[in-house]
């Protein structure tokens, strides 16, 4: 008996510490999954957040982005609530106040961006807002119908931010007479509307601005050609006749007869 009381009172003690261990351990790895968790979600609203302030700059849908913002909110409100109780809740808070104080000022729309790499930059950011749609949507927190609009409304506004920065670059490449380059980006802009899966009634129309641009510009390249071929041709015609006067001036000469004329020239029989 003293045996089977010895192993127990040493087995017992053990099996408890065991317990402990992987309760806390497990207790551990919950509160990392949940901090990564909330991590992601936290990092998703400030991506999203950064595509608002670009929405606020390119576009005037406010409607759209207090709807955007409203999501944000609930982003960081999720991420609060994921965050591992040793966080602060000074780090998990948001305060959409300056946010929307932006929406309402309503400052001037940029149509036409900077650079292509501006235009990169606006295609990112779309992109990120139409996900957000997608995930409201999810949420039952717009209808079916809203959410095709606000869909439509990002695609659209996308294109045509697109076509007038692209039109815009290669009117100023036009204007220094770059014709290859002018060429390129409004090709680059009449390609981005071909593709475009909405159709839309000016679409035709711009189509075939940009094509009238493209022709306009071979054609004052062709125009421009002509005037230099002209003017060398007039410049030979001024030579012409010189030249044939001079032909008749010595073959004039070669017919005189050399025996009625003295040494100096002057006939002998007047």
């Amino acid at each position: 008996m003293s045996a089977i009381a010895l192993i127990v009172s040493v087995a017992v003690p053990i099996a408890v510490i065991l317990f402990i261990v992987l309760v806390v351990s497990e207790r551990q790895r919950i509160q990392l999954e949940k901090a990564k968790q909330s991590r992601k979600v936290r990092q998703r609203a400030e991506v999203l957040l950064e595509a608002i302030e670009f929405l606020i700059l390119a576009d005037d849908h406010r409607d759209l982005q207090r709807l955007l913002l409203d999501r944000v909110a609930d982003l960081f409100a999720l991420a609060h609530q994921l965050a591992p109780s040793n966080v602060s809740n000074q780090s998990q808070s948001f305060d959409p106040a300056p946010y929307q104080q932006k929406i309402a000022s309503n400052p001037g729309v940029r149509r036409i961006l900077k650079s292509d790499r501006e235009l990169r930059y606006c295609r990112q950011q779309f992109s990120e807002a139409l996900k957000s749609v997608n995930a409201i949507f999810k949420k039952k927190t717009i209808t079916a119908t809203a959410a095709v609009e606000y869909r439509r409304y990002l695609k659209m506004t996308l294109l045509e931010r697109e076509v007038d920065t692209y039109t815009a670059q290669g009117d100023v490449a036009a204007a220094r007479n770059d014709v290859v380059t002018a060429s390129s980006y409004y090709k680059a802009a009449r390609q981005r509307l071909i593709s475009f899966d909405v159709q839309f009634p000016e679409k035709n129309d711009r189509i075939k601005v940009l094509a009238d641009k493209t022709a306009a510009l071979y054609q004052g390249q062709k125009d421009a050609a002509d005037a230099k071929a002209a003017a060398n041709e007039g410049q030979n015609q001024e030579k012409t006749p010189n030249m044939e006067s001079s032909d008749n001036l010595t073959r004039t000469l070669d017919k005189e007869d050399s025996s009625k004329t003295s040494a100096f020239g002057i006939p002998l029989d007047p």
